[in-house]
């Protein structure tokens, strides 16, 4: 049996493969479960939400869904599937697991500029809103991060192992500048900003959909388009350079989109650990491709997010913040992604 998947309209043709195209339609028929199970805790069945959402709904029954449990479930999936098209979009330009926007210090910038927005009513990243502010941190930790990781002669300007180490220091950095913005802010502030760092989607409203959604579209447009190219990127940059890949701006243009759709995902949710890291990992042992797919890492991270938050509303204790079970998760992960890594230098 072919493992390429031809689909052609009129003069022109899409190729697929077979397996990917398969584990994709899992992991959406995933996400939708999912969601609709995340809308219906505590209140229906999965079932009488999809009636409601199609508008089948009482008047008390939509107000429920639609003022309460659906920007909820709507943030979880939009913010899990940015987060892991981002790390997945980092890891392939890279070539390394560890390099997720969590350990670059992408999500820590943005978290500083939102922070600042919170605790800060004074200052000047106040006027612009939690998602400008967060987009303007995650860019800024970005630029530094790039300057300090800057190879003189190099076509893709920057060293892929001076980059990670370079991302994890400034990213403690950060972490250290949003404890001291955390000690020196009001009670009040301070405790609203405690709950959105450690990764939450329990007070989504729909004000922060709109960013969480324009993540989403940035990175999947751009996915597409490059498509070709990130696929010949994880085979190498000489590989790339010699199939015609323009590398330089191919590796600069994927690093912008993943800083931008990071910090927009980070501002509606906070920094949900891990996902980054796990999402794109996870999507690429069930798609068993050499390098992560960025649309299946996005599906994965939809159905991580959607899932923790489940489980926070269900098994584990109430108002648990889905960055916990996340973290629970994905710091064992991280352990044994080192691990491997160093048998694989060894070898």
């Amino acid at each position: 049996m072919s493992q390429r998947l031809e689909i052609s309209v009129g003069r022109a043709s899409w190729s697929f493969d077979r397996r990917l195209a398969l584990t994709c339609a899992a992991l959406l028929t995933a996400v939708v479960v999912a969601f609709l199970v995340s809308v219906s805790v505590g209140f229906t069945t999965p079932i009488d939400v999809a009636r409601i959402l199609l508008g089948g709904g009482t008047r008390i029954e939509n107000v429920v869904v639609f003022d309460d449990a659906l920007p909820r479930a709507l943030v979880a999936l939009l913010v899990g599937f940015g987060l892991g098209l981002a790390g997945g979009l980092t890891q392939i330009i890279t070539r390394n697991p560890l390099a997720t926007p969590d350990l670059l210090g992408i999500t820590a910038g943005a978290s500083v500029g939102a922070v600042l927005t919170i605790t800060a009513s004074g200052s000047a990243l106040a006027g612009f809103g939690i998602p400008t502010a967060a987009l303007i941190g995650g860019l800024t930790a970005a630029t530094l991060m790039y300057a300090l990781s800057y190879r003189r002669g190099s076509e893709i300007g920057m060293s892929t192992l001076r980059l990670i180490l370079i991302g994890v220091g400034l990213t403690w950095m950060l972490q250290a500048l949003t404890g001291y913005l955390l000690s020196r802010a009001q009670e009040w502030d301070a405790a609203r900003a405690q709950r959105w760092i450690v990764g939450s989607v329990s007070f989504a409203t729909w004000q922060v959909v709109p960013a969480a959604l324009c993540a989403v579209v940035l990175g999947v447009v751009w996915s597409l388009i490059s498509a070709r190219d990130l696929r010949t990127l994880g085979l190498g940059v000489d590989t790339a350079r010699s199939l015609g890949v323009r590398v330089g701006l191919s590796i600069s243009g994927t690093m912008v989109v993943a800083v931008v759709v990071a910090s927009l995902s980070v501002a509606a949710a906070g920094p949900i650990a891990f996902v980054g890291l796990l999402a794109p990992q996870l999507a690429m042992r069930l798609t068993r491709t050499p390098t992560p797919t960025p649309v299946a890492a996005g599906l994965t991270g939809s159905v991580l997010v959607l899932l923790a938050d489940i489980l926070t509303r269900t098994l584990l204790p109430g108002g648990l913040p889905v960055g916990v079970v996340t973290a629970a998760v994905g710091g064992p992960f991280l352990i044994y992604l080192m691990i491997q890594s160093a048998r694989k230098a060894t070898t």
